[in-house]
């Protein structure tokens, strides 16, 4: 007998839906033909409630999908608490069209904002002033980190802390290297695997259970 509970899309490839379910863990599920008749897309982020259909082997429809606080087109998201956009403050040099671009968008969405500004081992934090005051006196919260001499990792980690972020930024900024050094023992591909990937899957998850942060979706711009 089907049997019902609630979770959170954490991943959604070709049609699966990756659904994380508090302590049971995450359940493979497919939607209900009802969503593509009324033209319903589930979005990774959305809380949804499930139909177990076998669990030994994690399986399950999804039955019901619960009103979106929000939903972002690019990256294709729904219920985010923060926006993390991540540029490197060099090589590659930040291309700040792309990136006024998706402030703007953001506060289309009334979805928070970080711009975080990663390799700050290569430029004097003064030139980096130079440009990204422009922001912080546009009222922005401006981060300055580096993966590479993990600095900034310990304010980054308490930004994220119990909220749903949405991590975004160009292909060589150093996304993934982030991320990996907030969870060292869940790693994301980097350099041009990653680059990959990107092309290939734009939405992927981690989930971080015992560290505080709720979930981090990560994806390219």
């Amino acid at each position: 007998m089907d049997k019902n509970m609630q979770g959170k899309i954490v991943k959604g490839i070709s049609g699966f839906y990756y659904v994380h379910v508090g302590e049971p863990g995450i359940y493979e599920c497919k939607a209900k033909g009802a969503f593509r008749n009324q033209k319903i897309k589930p979005l990774v982020g959305d809380d949804v409630e499930i139909a177990i259909v076998d669990e030994e082997t994690k399986k399950g429809n999804i039955e019901k999908i619960l009103p979106r606080k929000n939903e972002l087109i690019r990256p294709a998201v729904a219920n985010i608490d923060l926006a993390l956009i991540i540029f490197a403050a060099a090589k590659p040099q930040p291309n700040f069209n792309l990136l006024d671009r998706f402030l703007i968008m953001m506060e289309y969405q009334d979805v928070p904002v970080t711009i975080c500004f990663n390799k700050k081992d290569l430029l004097e934090e003064q030139a980096i002033e130079e440009f990204a005051g422009v922001y912080k006196k546009c009222g922005y919260s401006v981060l300055y980190t580096s993966a590479e001499k993990e600095e900034g990792i310990r304010e980054l980690h308490e930004l994220l802390d119990g909220r749903t972020t949405a991590v975004a930024g160009p292909s060589g900024v150093g996304k993934s290297s982030l991320v990996n050094r907030l969870q060292p023992n869940v790693q994301m591909e980097t350099g041009s695997i990653s680059r990959k990937i990107e092309r290939t899957d734009p939405s992927r998850y981690i989930h971080y259970g015992y560290t505080g942060i709720q979930y981090v979706i990560y994806s390219g711009i």
